[in-house]
Protein backbone atom coordinates (compact mmCIF):
# COMPACT_ATOMS: atom_id res chain seq x y z
CA UNK A 1 0.00 0.00 0.00
CA UNK A 2 2.79 2.39 0.90
CA UNK A 3 4.42 1.74 -2.49
CA UNK A 4 1.17 2.61 -4.24
CA UNK A 5 0.89 5.87 -2.29
CA UNK A 6 4.49 6.68 -3.05
CA UNK A 7 3.89 6.14 -6.75
CA UNK A 8 0.80 8.38 -6.70
CA UNK A 9 2.73 11.11 -4.91
CA UNK A 10 5.54 10.85 -7.45
CA UNK A 11 3.10 11.15 -10.37
CA UNK A 12 1.42 14.10 -8.70
CA UNK A 13 4.76 15.89 -8.35
CA UNK A 14 5.62 15.24 -12.01
CA UNK A 15 2.26 16.58 -13.23
CA UNK A 16 2.57 19.65 -11.00
CA UNK A 17 6.09 20.40 -12.27
CA UNK A 18 4.86 19.94 -15.84
CA UNK A 19 2.08 22.44 -15.20
CA UNK A 20 4.54 24.98 -13.75
CA UNK A 21 6.92 24.62 -16.72
CA UNK A 22 4.11 25.04 -19.26
CA UNK A 23 2.81 28.10 -17.39
CA UNK A 24 6.26 29.70 -17.46
CA UNK A 25 6.70 28.94 -21.15
CA UNK A 26 3.26 30.37 -21.95
CA UNK A 27 3.92 33.61 -20.05
CA UNK A 28 7.34 33.94 -21.65
CA UNK A 29 5.84 33.49 -25.09
CA UNK A 30 3.17 36.12 -24.37
CA UNK A 31 5.81 38.54 -23.09
CA UNK A 32 8.03 38.09 -26.15
CA UNK A 33 5.03 38.44 -28.44
CA UNK A 34 4.01 41.61 -26.64
CA UNK A 35 7.45 43.17 -27.06
CA UNK A 36 8.28 42.01 -30.56
CA UNK A 37 4.99 40.79 -32.04
CA UNK A 38 3.82 44.13 -33.39
CA UNK A 39 7.05 44.88 -35.20
CA UNK A 40 7.27 44.13 -38.86
CA UNK A 41 3.48 44.00 -39.35
CA UNK A 42 3.28 45.63 -42.75
CA UNK A 43 0.20 46.83 -44.58
CA UNK A 44 0.55 44.02 -47.14
CA UNK A 45 0.67 41.41 -44.38
CA UNK A 46 -2.46 42.86 -42.80
CA UNK A 47 -4.28 42.80 -46.15
CA UNK A 48 -3.28 39.17 -46.59
CA UNK A 49 -4.82 38.24 -43.25
CA UNK A 50 -7.99 40.24 -43.95
CA UNK A 51 -8.69 38.14 -47.06
CA UNK A 52 -9.09 35.13 -44.77
CA UNK A 53 -11.94 36.73 -42.80
CA UNK A 54 -15.55 36.09 -43.80
CA UNK A 55 -16.60 39.60 -42.83
CA UNK A 56 -15.27 42.79 -41.27
CA UNK A 57 -17.14 45.35 -39.18
CA UNK A 58 -17.88 48.72 -40.76
CA UNK A 59 -17.59 50.23 -37.28
CA UNK A 60 -15.39 48.83 -34.51
CA UNK A 61 -15.39 50.11 -30.93
CA UNK A 62 -12.51 49.84 -28.47
CA UNK A 63 -13.62 49.93 -24.81
CA UNK A 64 -10.68 50.71 -22.55
CA UNK A 65 -11.75 49.78 -19.02
CA UNK A 66 -8.25 49.51 -17.56
CA UNK A 67 -6.89 52.08 -15.08
CA UNK A 68 -3.73 52.72 -17.11
CA UNK A 69 -4.01 53.67 -20.79
CA UNK A 70 -1.05 53.14 -23.13
CA UNK A 71 -1.50 55.47 -26.12
CA UNK A 72 1.06 53.65 -28.26
CA UNK A 73 -0.90 50.40 -27.99
CA UNK A 74 -4.19 52.16 -28.72
CA UNK A 75 -2.58 53.69 -31.82
CA UNK A 76 -1.59 50.20 -32.99
CA UNK A 77 -5.19 48.96 -32.74
CA UNK A 78 -6.43 52.00 -34.65
CA UNK A 79 -3.88 51.74 -37.47
CA UNK A 80 -4.42 47.99 -37.84
CA UNK A 81 -8.16 48.67 -38.14
CA UNK A 82 -7.48 51.32 -40.76
CA UNK A 83 -5.26 48.93 -42.73
CA UNK A 84 -8.04 46.33 -42.72
CA UNK A 85 -10.37 48.84 -44.34
CA UNK A 86 -12.58 49.62 -41.34
CA UNK A 87 -14.04 53.09 -41.92
CA UNK A 88 -15.40 53.91 -38.46
CA UNK A 89 -13.53 53.47 -35.18
CA UNK A 90 -14.70 54.60 -31.77
CA UNK A 91 -12.63 54.65 -28.58
CA UNK A 92 -14.28 54.74 -25.17
CA UNK A 93 -12.95 55.43 -21.73
CA UNK A 94 -15.19 56.41 -18.84
CA UNK A 95 -13.34 59.56 -17.73
CA UNK A 96 -12.78 61.09 -21.18
CA UNK A 97 -8.99 60.73 -21.14
CA UNK A 98 -8.85 60.39 -24.93
CA UNK A 99 -10.86 63.56 -25.38
CA UNK A 100 -8.49 65.48 -23.11
CA UNK A 101 -5.43 64.07 -24.88
CA UNK A 102 -6.62 64.09 -28.50
CA UNK A 103 -3.39 65.74 -29.74
CA UNK A 104 -1.26 63.05 -28.09
CA UNK A 105 -3.40 60.28 -29.58
CA UNK A 106 -3.22 61.87 -33.03
CA UNK A 107 0.59 62.02 -32.85
CA UNK A 108 0.83 58.36 -31.84
CA UNK A 109 -1.47 57.33 -34.71
CA UNK A 110 0.60 59.26 -37.25
CA UNK A 111 3.81 57.69 -35.93
CA UNK A 112 2.33 54.19 -36.16
CA UNK A 113 0.99 54.92 -39.66
CA UNK A 114 4.51 55.63 -40.90
CA UNK A 115 5.67 52.31 -39.49
CA UNK A 116 2.85 50.23 -41.01
CA UNK A 117 2.00 52.07 -44.24
CA UNK A 118 5.51 53.44 -45.04
CA UNK A 119 5.19 55.30 -48.37
CA UNK A 120 1.38 54.81 -48.49
CA UNK A 121 0.76 56.83 -45.32
CA UNK A 122 -0.89 59.73 -47.18
CA UNK A 123 -3.58 57.36 -48.50
CA UNK A 124 -4.84 56.69 -44.98
CA UNK A 125 -6.11 59.93 -43.46
CA UNK A 126 -8.30 60.22 -40.38
CA UNK A 127 -10.27 62.67 -38.30
CA UNK A 128 -10.77 62.65 -34.54
CA UNK A 129 -14.31 63.65 -33.66
CA UNK A 130 -16.37 64.25 -30.51
CA UNK A 131 -20.10 64.89 -30.05
CA UNK A 132 -19.58 68.50 -31.18
CA UNK A 133 -17.74 67.59 -34.39
CA UNK A 134 -19.50 66.73 -37.64
CA UNK A 135 -18.09 64.17 -40.06
CA UNK A 136 -18.39 64.49 -43.83
CA UNK A 137 -19.46 60.97 -44.86
CA UNK A 138 -18.62 61.65 -48.49
CA UNK A 139 -14.97 61.32 -47.44
CA UNK A 140 -15.40 57.72 -46.20
CA UNK A 141 -13.71 55.32 -46.67
CA UNK A 142 -10.83 57.57 -47.82
CA UNK A 143 -10.88 59.32 -44.47
CA UNK A 144 -11.37 57.17 -41.38
CA UNK A 145 -13.66 58.60 -38.69
CA UNK A 146 -12.35 58.05 -35.14
CA UNK A 147 -14.90 58.96 -32.47
CA UNK A 148 -13.69 59.78 -28.95
CA UNK A 149 -16.32 58.72 -26.41
CA UNK A 150 -16.77 58.89 -22.65
CA UNK A 151 -19.48 58.16 -20.10
CA UNK A 152 -21.36 61.38 -20.90
CA UNK A 153 -21.97 60.13 -24.44
CA UNK A 154 -24.00 57.16 -23.20
CA UNK A 155 -26.95 57.53 -20.86
CA UNK A 156 -26.43 61.30 -20.56
CA UNK A 157 -26.81 61.73 -24.32
CA UNK A 158 -30.07 59.75 -24.26
CA UNK A 159 -31.45 61.90 -21.42
CA UNK A 160 -30.53 65.08 -23.29
CA UNK A 161 -32.18 63.81 -26.50
CA UNK A 162 -35.36 62.94 -24.58
CA UNK A 163 -35.45 66.39 -22.98
CA UNK A 164 -34.96 68.09 -26.34
CA UNK A 165 -37.82 66.07 -27.85
CA UNK A 166 -40.13 66.93 -24.94
CA UNK A 167 -39.37 70.62 -25.45
CA UNK A 168 -40.25 70.29 -29.13
CA UNK A 169 -43.58 68.73 -28.14
CA UNK A 170 -44.18 71.53 -25.62
CA UNK A 171 -43.52 74.12 -28.35
CA UNK A 172 -45.84 72.12 -30.67
CA UNK A 173 -42.95 71.51 -33.07
CA UNK A 174 -43.35 67.72 -32.81
CA UNK A 175 -45.88 65.05 -31.83
CA UNK A 176 -45.23 62.14 -29.42
CA UNK A 177 -46.13 59.61 -32.10
CA UNK A 178 -43.27 60.93 -34.26
CA UNK A 179 -40.70 59.33 -31.95
CA UNK A 180 -39.16 56.44 -33.88
CA UNK A 181 -35.86 54.58 -33.69
CA UNK A 182 -34.51 56.52 -36.66
CA UNK A 183 -35.42 59.87 -35.07
CA UNK A 184 -33.72 58.91 -31.82
CA UNK A 185 -30.59 57.96 -33.75
CA UNK A 186 -30.53 61.43 -35.31
CA UNK A 187 -30.99 63.17 -31.97
CA UNK A 188 -28.06 61.46 -30.24
CA UNK A 189 -25.16 63.87 -30.65
CA UNK A 190 -22.34 61.46 -29.76
CA UNK A 191 -22.92 59.22 -32.79
CA UNK A 192 -25.05 61.38 -35.07
CA UNK A 193 -24.64 60.13 -38.63
CA UNK A 194 -22.30 57.33 -37.52
CA UNK A 195 -23.38 53.69 -38.01
CA UNK A 196 -23.85 51.61 -34.86
CA UNK A 197 -20.77 49.58 -33.88
CA UNK A 198 -20.94 46.01 -35.14
CA UNK A 199 -18.00 44.84 -33.03
CA UNK A 200 -16.78 46.08 -29.65
CA UNK A 201 -13.51 44.90 -28.10
CA UNK A 202 -13.61 45.30 -24.31
CA UNK A 203 -10.20 45.56 -22.64
CA UNK A 204 -10.02 44.92 -18.90
CA UNK A 205 -11.28 42.53 -16.23
CA UNK A 206 -14.43 44.54 -15.48
CA UNK A 207 -17.63 42.69 -16.41
CA UNK A 208 -19.50 45.92 -17.11
CA UNK A 209 -19.75 48.40 -19.97
CA UNK A 210 -19.26 51.39 -17.62
CA UNK A 211 -21.83 53.56 -19.43
CA UNK A 212 -20.81 52.76 -23.01
CA UNK A 213 -23.52 53.66 -25.59
CA UNK A 214 -26.53 51.67 -24.29
CA UNK A 215 -28.74 52.74 -27.22
CA UNK A 216 -26.35 52.17 -30.12
CA UNK A 217 -25.15 48.69 -29.07
CA UNK A 218 -28.41 46.74 -29.39
CA UNK A 219 -26.93 44.48 -32.06
CA UNK A 220 -23.23 44.86 -31.24
CA UNK A 221 -21.03 41.78 -30.82
CA UNK A 222 -18.88 42.16 -27.68
CA UNK A 223 -15.58 40.32 -27.32
CA UNK A 224 -13.58 40.55 -24.10
CA UNK A 225 -9.80 40.91 -24.11
CA UNK A 226 -7.62 40.76 -21.02
CA UNK A 227 -5.59 43.90 -21.73
CA UNK A 228 -4.57 46.31 -24.47
CA UNK A 229 -1.06 46.54 -23.02
CA UNK A 230 1.52 45.06 -25.43
CA UNK A 231 -1.31 43.98 -27.75
CA UNK A 232 -0.11 42.04 -30.79
CA UNK A 233 -1.63 41.83 -34.23
CA UNK A 234 -2.15 38.08 -33.80
CA UNK A 235 -4.34 38.67 -30.73
CA UNK A 236 -6.22 41.44 -32.53
CA UNK A 237 -6.74 39.17 -35.53
CA UNK A 238 -7.98 36.39 -33.26
CA UNK A 239 -10.78 38.66 -32.02
CA UNK A 240 -11.71 39.59 -35.60
CA UNK A 241 -11.85 35.91 -36.51
CA UNK A 242 -14.30 35.29 -33.67
CA UNK A 243 -16.48 38.10 -34.99
CA UNK A 244 -16.11 36.85 -38.55
CA UNK A 245 -17.39 33.41 -37.57
CA UNK A 246 -20.31 34.56 -35.43
CA UNK A 247 -23.84 34.41 -36.81
CA UNK A 248 -26.23 37.20 -35.97
CA UNK A 249 -29.77 36.00 -35.30
CA UNK A 250 -31.23 39.41 -34.35
CA UNK A 251 -33.02 37.92 -31.31
CA UNK A 252 -34.41 34.88 -33.16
Amino acid sequence: MWLYRLLLSFLHIILYLRFIVLEILWKTRRFVAGVFGSRGTSCNEIHLHSSQLNKLPLHISLLILEPQIVFTDIAKLIVWSMALGISYISIFDRKGIFKKNAAKLSSEIIYKQREVFTEETKRYTFILRTRDTKFDHSLAPKQVCISLLSEEDGRGDIVQAAQDFCLEIQRKEALPKQMEVELMDQMLKATRGIPDPELALKFGNIDMLMGFLPWQTRLTEFISCKSHHHITFSLFLESLQKYSNCEKRFGK
